[in-house]
């Protein structure tokens, strides 16, 4: 090479040296030097370096593949070590493939086993790696933060700007959830959504993909009504059309509560653009996104408390520097005083946790799972390994008398075990692939919520290559390398037949044991989990949900404007419902039990005393409503169709608020007021307390106020009870609504069943999978048994016979088989008792009612892995007791 050569020409060609042995590195080096030089005059120096490090990494694999240039034999001195190595490798390889063409079975039940643990494990890192471990999709992630995450306050207009213009520490922005009724498709269709501060894009660091963000007019009151609207959103209803930027739209927000002047304009929106693919900046999808309209001229501009800060740390502060600043600026600015016990107990998160703090317990939990199913099955393929490697003992010991070691014979069996893994891989990172999308569809509602970030990225290939890592050392090296510890011995004739397997024999019990205790893990936290779903869905609601159909009305704000109007379309539907063949008794109420959850307000029990202030659930209902539901009144009466307008507002409390107010006393007569002092209603009824939010929840106190007698009219379920509900009950109440109003949406019809089954969704998706889990394991555990007792009385064939012979008799022997296993058994559940008890209080945040330590979940999971041990042994246990004494001694 000339002296012109860079320094990088000339590192290619030292590697090219070291890849060929030395008989021919100096021919083939020159050779290419020569070319270098042409390609160096003709092509300049940067395309010749490149094209002289193709040549380094591939040129000596290409003269090993080819057949003529293949490494001569293993005697020649002058090769290189890189070379020697290969060699011996293909060797090996090839061999190793003739082996276990030879034992397919053997061959098939270790890739399968390793597969599918591999397969599990990859698609369920996917998971915690969207939806745990990769933060927000903004710049800087780790500066943004949430306030207040766990909804211990929310804000008014008024407070938010208070606290905006006095911190320093983070620049800050508010939004609140919002509905939409989306007005030309085939039907009327409500859209979820939000309405955002001004500067919000600039916090997120985020702009629209088409179209502009919001500017500061777009808050301001009477300014025109704008909106963004979600890239889905976009691509579905408007075919992603990008004149649809500048249009208006019949874009409405539905009526809810409460009517607030801004958020619900009663106008068409124009667009001003789209947001980015995937857009969650709160963790729920977002179609709609809307300017927040401050106006300090509406009375819920200081009374109306929705809104939720998030921001962006400045450069240098802190979370806990931000959440300083907060009480402080609450503590000094006047209307926080009766905020002030919330505010000092309140935290300041990143956003990252406050996305993901409630979901991480539960992922985290299931790739455990995975991973001891991973465990549990390379403790199977791993004593598959060892049985073969005690099997092949003859063969082994003919090529150590022949001359090889012991590392050479470790060697070819780590390369077996190599391939194993090698398909093994590639068998279980496709068939991840293929479940990974199947498994993100059917995750529950809070896991899916990051489904678009759920896939197999570089990241989850690089675990998975750990996990095959993991897999190649416990079930191919460390089990191949014990087979030859004692091959020597073997070869010399220092071990006979009858004790031959004892030192095989304590590695595969020890594998056994610890493929049950991982079992035993598995098997009670499953019982946990099914123990918590079984006490769940024997819970009382507080109402009765068979027979119960449900439709969510959502009418425009800008067609019902008018309290009137709404209070005459619900009245009408609920009418033509009653008159339904079959219907029992039909009502409405704005916020469904377990569905919706609903609002809270604040009230005085005595107007004079600002000390009587207290808090409760507010519920909007009409006639028949409690009759519908089978909600118990346990004193007083119902609503009814005389609580008018014009009457004197009446109301219902729960069991639990009435106790809470007049304990020991009655709670018809009392009355209630508004925190300004004026009366609410008066109580004319006290209802049995309804599990509101979730079945797992505890009942809250609750206020029901008549649908007549309340301006909040909203979006409303129609709640129906049916001797039969039969498809066309559905379609017969939907062509009602829409006989009323074709044009308002209808945005859920579905079954009160239907609906508490949902509720349970994800402590069944849990329940369901740790069993499959446990299921999986069992049966590997059971396999594995099976496979150690009889390999046992397979190795002790000779000696059964001569016991047998002395006398023992067949029922003994099985006796003595199965205590063995039974003495297996008991070593897994002593050590599996002590895993689950630690293992299991990651579970405590699925678990309902049921401690993380219950006893009798603990003693059924071992009495199961205890049967499960034993029902395994049997078989190969009767094989023993039948042994032929004579044949033995002969020697056949």
């Amino acid at each position: 090479m000339s002296a012109g050569s860079s320094r990088s020409a000339r590192l290619a060609r030292a590697i090219v040296a070291r890849t060929v042995w030395d008989s021919e590195a100096q021919d083939a080096v020159s050779n290419l030097d020569d070319i270098y030089e042409r390609k160096l005059e003709s092509r300049g120096r940067l395309a010749a370096d490149a094209w002289y490090w193709v040549q380094a990494l591939t040129f000596g694999p290409r003269l090993w593949l080819t057949p003529g240039g293949r490494m001569r034999s293993a005697g020649v001195r002058d090769r290189s070590a890189l070379s020697v190595w290969l060699d011996a490798l293909r060797v090996d390889a090839r061999f190793a493939l003739r082996g276990l063409r030879r034992s397919p079975g053997f061959a098939a039940a270790a890739v399968a086993t390793l597969a599918v643990g591999i397969a599990a494990t990859t698609v369920t890192f996917a998971v915690v790696e969207g939806v745990v471990l990769r933060p927000p999709p903004f710049p800087e992630p780790d500066r943004l933060v949430w306030a207040w995450p766990g909804g211990e306050l929310a804000l008014t207009h008024e407070r938010y700007l208070q606290i905006e213009r006095s911190v320093g520490s983070a620049d800050l922005t508010a939004f609140a959830t919002r509905t939409f009724a989306l007005q030309g498709a085939d039907r009327p269709d409500e859209v979820v959504g939000m309405a955002v501060s001004a500067d919000h894009f600039s916090v997120m660091g985020r702009s629209p993909a088409l179209g502009r963000a919001f500017i500061a007019s777009d808050g301001a009151p009477g300014g025109e009504t704008v909106a963004l609207i979600g890239h889905e959103l976009w691509t579905t209803h408007f075919g992603a059309d990008p004149s649809v930027v500048g249009r208006r739209v019949d874009l409405y927000t539905s009526a809810a509560i409460p009517m607030i002047q801004g958020a619900f304009t009663g106008t068409p929106h124009t667009v001003i653009g789209v947001l980015p693919p995937g857009y969650r900046p709160f963790g729920f999808a977002v179609d709609v996104v809307t300017p927040l309209v401050a106006d300090p001229a509406e009375s819920s501009f200081a009374s109306m408390g929705e809104l939720t800060m998030v921001g962006r740390l400045t450069e240098g502060a802190t979370a806990g520097g931000l959440r300083s600043e907060l009480v402080s600026v609450t503590g000094r600015e006047p209307g926080f005083e009766s905020m002030e016990e919330d505010i000092a107990t309140a935290e300041v998160v990143s956003l990252h946790t406050a996305l993901t703090g409630h979901v991480r317990p539960v992922v985290l939990a299931m790739f455990g799972a995975v991973a001891l199913v991973l465990l549990i099955a390379c403790a199977n393929v791993a004593n598959l390994v060892l049985a073969r490697t005690s099997s092949r003992r003859g063969e082994l010991g003919v090529r150590a008398a022949l001359g090889a070691g012991r590392g050479r014979i470790g060697r070819q069996l780590v390369t077996e075990c190599g391939l194993l893994a090698a398909f093994a891989t590639a068998f279980g990172v496709g068939l991840a692939a293929f479940l990974l999308p199947a498994v993100v569809r059917r995750l529950p509602h809070e896991l899916g919520l990051a489904a678009d970030a759920i896939r197999i990225r570089p990241s989850v290939l690089i675990v998975a290559a750990a996990v095959i890592g993991l897999v190649l050392l416990i079930a191919g090296v460390l089990p191949a390398l014990r087979g030859t510890q004692r091959l020597a011995e073997s070869v010399a004739g220092r071990r006979g037949r009858i004790g031959s397997s004892r030192g095989e024999g304590r590695s595969y019990r020890g594998l056994i044991v610890s493929e049950l205790a991982l079992a035993l893990v598995l098997v009670s936290g499953a019982g946990l989990l099914i123990k918590s779903l079984s006490h769940l869905m024997t819970i009382d609601p507080g109402f009765s949900p068979g027979g119960v159909m449900t439709a969510r009305v959502a009418p425009s704000a800008e067609e019902y404007a008018d309290t009137e109007l709404r209070r005459a379309l619900f009245g009408r539907v609920l009418d033509e419902v009653r008159a339904l063949p079959g219907v029992e008794a039909a009502g409405a109420i704005h916020f469904l039990p377990i569905a919706d959850g609903g609002p809270g307000l604040n009230f005085l029990v005595d107007p004079a005393d600002p000390e009587s202030r207290a808090s409760t659930g507010y519920r909007v209902v009409t006639p028949e409503y409690f009759d519908a539901m089978r909600i118990e009144i346990v004193e007083g009466r119902d609503v009814s169709g005389t609580d008018g307008p014009a009457s004197s507002p009446v109301g219902l409390v729960n069991r639990a608020l009435a106790t809470r107010l007049w304990p020991g006393e009655s709670a018809v007569g009392r009355r209630l007021y508004r925190t300004s002092g004026d009366e609410w209603f008066t109580v004319v009824g006290v209802t049995a307390d309804v599990r509101q939010g979730a079945l797992g929840v505890a009942p809250e106190p609750e206020a029901y106020v008549p649908l007549a007698q309340t301006g909040w009219a909203s979006a409303m379920t129609i709640v129906l009870r049916a001797s039969e509900l039969a498809p066309e009950l559905a379609r017969s109440v939907e062509r009602i609504i829409w006989s009323v109003d074709p044009d308002v949406p209808i945005t859920r019809t579905a079954s009160m069943e239907e609906l508490v089954r949902a509720s349970i969704a994800s402590p069944r998706f849990y329940g369901l999978l740790f069993t499959l889990f446990a299921g999986i394991a069992l049966v590997l555990g059971a396999i594995g048994v099976y496979g150690v007792v009889s390999f046992g009385v397979r190795q002790r064939t000779d000696e059964i016979g001569i016991r047998m012979a002395l006398g023992a008799t067949g029922s003994r022997i099985l006796r003595r088989e199965m205590a063995s296993a039974a003495r297996l058994s008991s070593a897994g559940v002593v050590l599996g008792l002590v895993g689950a008890a630690l293992a299991s209080r990651a579970l405590g945040s699925l678990l309902f009612d049921v401690s993380p330590l219950d006893p009798l979940v603990f003693g059924a999971a071992a009495a199961v892995l205890v049967g499960v041990a034993l029902a395994a042994a049997w078989l190969p246990a009767v094989r023993a007791s039948r042994v032929d004494p004579l044949t033995t001694i002969r020697g056949d």
